[in-house]
């Protein structure tokens, strides 16, 4: 008995041999065994993937290459190719060129083009176009490397380095056009690991082994890579020594001394490390007398306004140095003085703490080993070490040795304590009756060095202010040295410790570093107006977030402000090393090699701060380097063992981020092999094109809220090595998310890197259309039949189309001028290039039940309902394959007959109808092929079988 059974979609995508026993999964109705060169239409048909089209040569072929999206805004996406240590960018399918300039003469003897004063060197790659003479046809429209370079000459060699000698005549004109390149830093062999974070016209780009750099558009032939500075972008203010004070009259003097610091706040809003402190006194104490001390500045450059902080008096002389700070006053620029009229400091307010987390290798500590003899305080600057961010200290005079006496006095005791000025203690030795006779050295337990910071030393001899004892009238000569120096600022990323030098010459002293770095950040993200930084090499599982709305400023307070630099690290029995970050609207998911965290101040979308940070594992798969795929509220990643891919999204029952293995129906397309780069080209077929470990395609149709989950996969004559999208507008379909590839082909005995980009599948001129073959060119215009620039198919066997009629295969000349052979007339639209075969077979036939497994069954014809199809084949096998004679042109429609006749004439939409051999099988498949270089769209098809008794035999 014949039955009829109709599969009317593909969208669960190519099965895995080891489910084909899984007959009771609804999936498996809409599933196939094969789908090579197919990817699966997101409406539920399985379509042809179109073919690629030529770009450019990477610029080193011998080294790996990867894609990069540089998607400034959705009008503005650039592809960039990041090779060994050079970026080149690709602007809506050609690469980017600078002003070309003028070829005034060409020698066809020598092969020398005059092309004045080009400033071309050797090794650049030149676009040249605009040539007449019979010498164009061999060079416009092409790309070549210059050879031979002089001021005004230069040679050529094509983009393998070979000599060009030129043929022809030249008439007149052409132009030169160098293809813009960016020197990079970055090794070919490091490339797989750049991880990256776009802010609009600027990418901060992360590697283990490299600071990180920021890459910057300025304009298309403008673009910048430099290394990332950490710190604020305001500069720090210099104090100067024009402090004074306005006392109440007749105002008795007091031994309180004041500090100062003053920040510089800058256009962009951020605020700069402190200046050095600034001492003022001994002077009147402003709680008690009326009066004023005025400080002044100065001009910090681009400062729009300044901060002035002000510490704790001290009655002991100079304000020590390292005390905390709090705001009194803000002045706003041009003016550079402030006016301080007993302004009680906010201690909740302090000026910032220079930090640079990667850098490490700062001043942590000094010594002096000879303290000199000074009336003022020296200046001090430091030598060597080739700092990345150089430190700064400061000198602090103190009293050395053992001070002599100016004066007795009387009413002393041994031992007595007696205090001077600066904060200077001395102990009483011995005594001449009741007077001072010898003073103890300075070194003695109870005595006080004192300090001055600024300034010049106290006139001697100096005159005791408070004593232990019951003495009157002591006085001391002082001699002052370097007795510290104080750290301002301890720099970072220091190779050996630097060496203080002193002017006026005297004192010597030395440094030592702290902590070595922890490591250059390897992953970057932005999340809460906050840069994030994370993972350096010794601190793995730790993130660093920037202040916010300031990205590259880390400083903190050293009273903590909700607006400071966060520092945090993940914490859990094993450690975490962090992959990637996605922000959503709940919080910032960080995932890791073991597990995904939800970062955020506390509860869903709250802001993180010093004060408030939490971190809350979600599930605990793992995530390999491969960047996430975000489609809609979906987050595709691999799982850190490579070779699993899952999606992440909130899960409302468990209350945390989780998802499900999305590659398990396919799991042999990733058995034994890994996923090495992807990108999501959301239009127009919402798919996700992937590379696997051998250079083969992977392609996944994902529209969750429709529940459609569809892996096939892609070969081509060579091997898929990266991928990337961008987003570009199209003539046929709009704007679109435009696929770019790196294919590594042999071609003409030469291993080469092509940069390629997949075709729209769009047909408004029917056939002549359609894209259908690999590293592709297309000529459109005047009718002609020769045709030039075809040379990266040197020696290859092409096809195509000529006005959608199939090109037979031939050998394209190394020259890459052809014409067409067995094509006597002319046309207007041809595209030539490597053929591919599309194949597509059905899972074993299945009819619900009662089951037909393991029955034999004999499919004696399938009507396949196509969509814009010519050119399939079908048959039970790959090797009984039938034209479906339904989609040859010329041909006489099978499924219409009568007035309603019709003859093909182009892509058919409708029902094709094919018998196949009659064979009893038990699997009861069929196989279809594209051959052609011809579109084809399979939405379902209607199998009519027969069940053969149980002594049927099967072939």
């Amino acid at each position: 008995m014949t039955e009829q059974i109709i599969q009317s979609s593909f969208n669960s995508g190519e099965w895995s041999p080891k489910l084909f026993a899984r007959v009771d999964l609804a999936k498996y109705r809409s599933g196939a065994a094969l789908l090579l060169n197919y990817f699966v239409d997101y409406r539920g048909g399985a379509s042809t993937r179109t073919g690629t089209r030529y770009i450019i040569q990477c610029r080193n072929s011998a080294l790996p290459v990867r894609l990069i999206t540089f998607q400034a805004s959705f009008a503005v996406g650039y592809e960039l190719e990041f090779g060994e240590q050079y970026i080149r960018f690709i602007f809506q399918g050609a690469p980017v060129l600078e002003a070309s300039t003028a070829i005034s003469a060409i020698n066809i003897g020598t092969s020398t083009i005059t092309d004045t004063a080009h400033g071309y060197v050797n090794g650049d790659w030149v676009f040249i176009s605009g040539i007449i003479g019979t010498v164009g046809a061999q060079l416009n429209g092409n790309y070549f490397i210059i050879a031979g370079a002089t001021t005004n000459t230069y040679t050529l060699t094509d983009l393998n380095g070979n000599a060009i000698v030129l043929t022809g005549t030249y008439v007149s004109g052409g132009t030169a056009a160098r293809i813009y390149t960016l020197p990079s830093p970055y090794h070919a062999v490091d490339l797989q690991l750049l991880k990256f974070a776009q802010n609009v016209a600027q990418m901060v780009i992360c590697h283990p082994n490299y600071q990180p750099y920021i890459l910057t558009l300025v304009s298309a032939t403008n673009w910048t890579i430099l290394p990332v500075v950490i710190g604020s972008t305001a500069a720090i203010p210099t104090l100067n020594t024009s402090a004074f004070t306005f006392p109440a009259p007749g105002s008795a003097p007091s031994t309180i001394s004041y500090a100062y610091v003053v920040t510089s706040i800058d256009g962009n809003g951020q605020e700069s490390s402190p200046s050095a402190a600034f001492n003022v006194g001994p002077t009147y104490d402003l709680r008690s007398v009326a009066g004023s001390i005025s400080i002044t500045w100065n001009a910090a450059a681009g400062a729009v306004g300044y901060n002035v902080y002000k510490s704790d008096v001290n009655y002991f002389g100079a304000v020590p140095t390292n005390v905390t700070y709090g705001f009194i006053g803000a002045v706003t620029a041009p003016l550079t003085t402030f006016i301080d009229s007993n302004v009680n400091p906010d201690y909740t307010q302090t000026p910032p703490i220079s930090k640079n987390p990667f850098l490490g290798s700062g001043i942590a500590s000094t010594n002096v080993s000879v303290p000199g003899t000074y009336t003022t305080v020296p200046t001090v600057s430091l030598s060597g070490g080739s700092p990345v961010i150089s430190g700064s200290v400061a000198a602090v005079l103190q009293v050395q040795g053992t001070p002599t006496i100016g004066a007795g006095g009387s009413g002393y005791a041994i031992n007595d304590r007696v205090t001077f000025t600066n904060g200077v203690v001395l102990v009483v030795a011995t005594l001449a009756g009741s007077a001072v006779a010898t003073w103890k050295s300075i070194t003695t337990s109870g005595s006080n060095p004192g300090t001055v910071t600024v300034g010049s030393t106290p006139t001697n001899p100096v005159t005791q202010l408070t004593t232990t004892g019951a003495g009157t009238g002591a006085t001391a000569n002082l001699v002052w040295g370097v007795g510290l120096l104080s750290i301002l600022a301890p720099g970072s990323g220091y190779s050996s410790a630097p060496t203080p030098s002193f002017s006026p010459a005297g004192a010597t002293a030395s440094t030592a570093l702290g902590a070595a770095s922890t490591g250059f950040p390897s992953v970057p993200g932005y999340f809460q107006q906050r840069l994030i930084l994370a993972a350096p090499g010794a601190a793995p599982s730790t993130f660093y977030c920037s202040q916010p709305g300031a990205y590259f400023n880390f400083n903190v307070s050293q009273i903590t402000q909700a607006d400071d630099s966060i520092t945090g690290t993940l914490v859990s029995g094993q450690l975490n090393t962090i992959k990637q970050m996605v922000p959503q609207t709940s919080g910032l998911l960080m995932f890791t090699d073991r597990t995904s965290w939800l970062i955020n101040g506390g509860s869903p979308g709250s802001a993180i701060s010093p004060q408030a940070l939490v971190a809350n594992p979600q599930s605990f798969n793992g995530i390999a380097d491969i960047t996430p795929i975000i489609a809609n509220y979906d987050v595709l990643y691999v799982q850190a063992k490579g070779s699993i891919i899952r999606d992440s999204v909130y899960n409302i029952y468990a209350n945390v981020y989780t998802g499900t293995d999305i590659s398990a129906i396919s799991s042999h397309l990733f058995f034994g092999f890994s996923i090495t780069g992807w990108a999501w080209a959301e239009e127009p077929f919402k798919v996700v094109w992937a590379i696997r470990s051998d250079g083969t395609m992977l392609t996944l149709t994902f529209l969750k809220e429709q529940e459609f989950i569809g892996w096939a996969h892609s070969t081509t004559q060579g091997s898929f090595l990266s991928v990337a999208t961008v987003i570009e507008p199209t003539a046929t379909a709009g704007n679109v998310d435009a696929v770019y590839t790196v294919v590594q082909r042999t071609i003409n005995g030469n291993i080469v890197k092509y940069i390629e980009r997949f075709a729209e599948r769009t047909f408004p001129a029917g056939a002549a259309s359609a894209w259908c073959v690999d590293c592709g060119l297309q000529y459109s215009g005047a009718p002609a039949n020769t045709f030039t620039g075809a040379s990266q198919l040197a020696g290859a066997t092409v096809t195509g189309l000529a006005d959608g009629v199939v090109i037979p295969p031939f050998v394209m000349p190394v020259s890459g001028n052809f014409t067409l052979p067995d094509f006597p007339a002319t046309h207007s639209t041809v595209t030539v290039g490597l053929g591919y075969n599309c194949d597509l077979q059905t899972l074993p036939l299945d009819i619900g039940e009662p089951t037909v497994q393991g029955k034999v069954k004999k499919i004696s014809l399938v009507d396949v309902r196509v969509a814009d199809t010519l050119g399939l084949s079908i048959g039970s096998s790959f090797n009984h394959l039938t034209a479906m004679k339904d989609l040859v042109v010329g041909n006489v429609s099978s499924m219409l007959t009568g007035q309603d006749a019709q003859v093909v004439g182009g892509l058919v939409s409708g029902d094709a109808r094919t018998f196949l051999d009659p064979t009893f099988t038990v699997p009861g498949q069929y196989c279809i092929r594209q051959s052609q270089p011809l579109p084809a769209t399979i939405l379902g098809v209607i199998p009519q079988f027969e069940l053969g008794d149980p002594g049927s035999k099967s072939r």
